[in-house]
């Protein structure tokens, strides 16, 4: 039997077509093609949230081609458990953003792949090697650079004139900060307890006890990524260091984490204090003081960790891989590292943008932004394995133990070395 179509039914299928599937159709006649949807999940809360939320906005403004929704899903870790659990179900994001230490572990799985084809060479030229390496494992690049950061010293300048120090001339070394901690470290009211401490070192695991290691000479772990070497006198010496400030000279509580070292900053608590870069912007807006930021101090040698994390595009689709790296080609590009850098605090990925007159115009009148940039030079990335986070609660641990409990430096890391070792499959003692 032969079935006959009219041409109305034609049109009418064509019009189908058209509204529900892949193009839409206006009253003018003009046919549009949908943009293409990434889901974007980040890690950036409080301090810069606005900022990312207000560049996506703008690149969904800017062209029609994709759609970009940013989806806060908490802090790093919490995105490393949600994308390894996510993977499980097939329901991961188009883009996320995932701390460099983080990385391996989606590599082993082959959650991710090379990205060293489809980066152009203007890229791979203009953002600086050490932020290629911190996202690079065995030559092979498996995510953008986004947000990178160092640690560096936050002072309260008002506390530092009260005390009869030059508030532009911050502490450079250890033993600086051990001399202004003194000045520094008040009570006020007589009653015995300490109201005004002179410094917090919050060696918060693997970021906080690698820069100060090599600072001294030492390495956190072996070049094969076998072995622990924390636990030599470099680390030992780095741990005596910081048990002389808090019993010893007595300028810093020993028992105080991160979380709490930072509100006591805020509340005027705490004078000085190593904080990530990226809290710059956020804490010239909101301290009720002016704030002063110095280079981390050193012990015998500079050294920074560079730390923060990159863009990982997840998606199988090549369609949308296309669409996520436009955006994310988009969102590194040398102005927006610059409006990035302005207001957040995090590192300007970019030689082009370092160099650029706007953000030399801009340190004329914010010096505190380019103090972390000057860090550069000596800024090192972790030591990377996918062991990376269970050696991290090791070590903190170890760090509580010995601050905390005053135990010797010696035993304490000993004994932590014993488990990464055992971690990394490498020689036991």
């Amino acid at each position: 039997m032969k079935i006959k179509i009219s041409f109305h039914s034609i049109a009418s299928l064509i019009f189908t077509f058209l509204i529900f599937g892949n193009f839409s159709v206006y009253a003018k006649g003009v046919v549009k093609r949908k943009p293409v949807e990434i889901v974007f999940w980040h890690s950036m809360s409080v301090y810069q949230e606005n900022a990312l939320e207000n560049m996506i906005e703008e690149y969904n403004k800017i062209q029609n081609d994709v759609r970009v929704t940013g989806i806060f899903q908490g802090l790093y870790n919490d995105v490393r458990i949600k994308l390894l659990n996510s993977s499980k179900s097939g329901n991961l994001p188009d883009i996320a953003q995932v701390a460099v230490e983080y990385l391996d572990p989606f590599i082993q799985e082959g959650l991710i792949e090379p990205l060293n084809d489809v980066i152009p060479d203007e890229d791979k030229n203009d953002i600086l090697q050490q932020f290629w390496s911190c996202v690079t494992r065995n030559g092979k690049i498996y995510a953008y650079p986004f947000n990178q950061s160092v640690q560096v010293l936050y002072y309260n300048k008002e506390a530092f004139k009260k005390a009869g120090l030059d508030p532009d001339k911050p502490p450079k070394t250890w033993n600086d900060v051990i001399e202004y901690g003194k000045k520094l470290t008040k009570d006020f009211d007589g009653d015995g307890r300490i109201d005004q401490w002179g410094i917090l070192i919050s060696l918060e695991g693997v970021f906080g006890f690698t820069p100060l290691i090599r600072q001294v000479g030492g390495e956190f772990l072996d070049e094969e990524r076998k072995k622990a070497l924390f636990n030599s006198d470099k680390g030992v010496k780095v741990m005596k260091l910081l048990l002389d400030m808090a019993y010893k000279y007595k300028i810093m509580p020993a028992n105080w984490n991160l979380f709490e070292g930072t509100n006591a900053f805020l509340s005027g608590k705490i004078v000085m204090g190593p904080i990530t870069c990226a809290g710059i912007k956020f804490a010239e807006n909101n301290l009720p003081w002016e704030l002063g930021i110095a280079p981390l101090p050193y012990i015998e040698n500079k050294s920074v960790l560079l730390g923060g994390a990159g863009l990982v595009i997840f998606t199988d689709s090549s369609k949308k891989r296309k669409a996520a790296l436009n955006f994310i080609k988009w969102l590194t590009n040398k102005e927006n590292c610059i409006k990035w850098h302005e207001n957040t605090g995090y590192l300007p990925l970019r030689k082009s943008a370092i160099e650029s007159y706007e953000l030399k115009s801009f340190y004329l009148k914010h010096p505190n932004y380019k103090v972390p940039v000057d860090q550069l030079p000596y800024a090192r990335p972790p030591d990377f394995t996918p062991m990376l986070p269970q050696i991290d609660q090791i070590i903190r641990f170890a760090i509580q133990d010995i601050m905390i409990n005053r135990k010797d430096p010696k035993s304490v890391l000993d004994l932590a070395a014993k488990k990464v070792d055992e971690l990394l499959g490498g020689e036991k003692e």
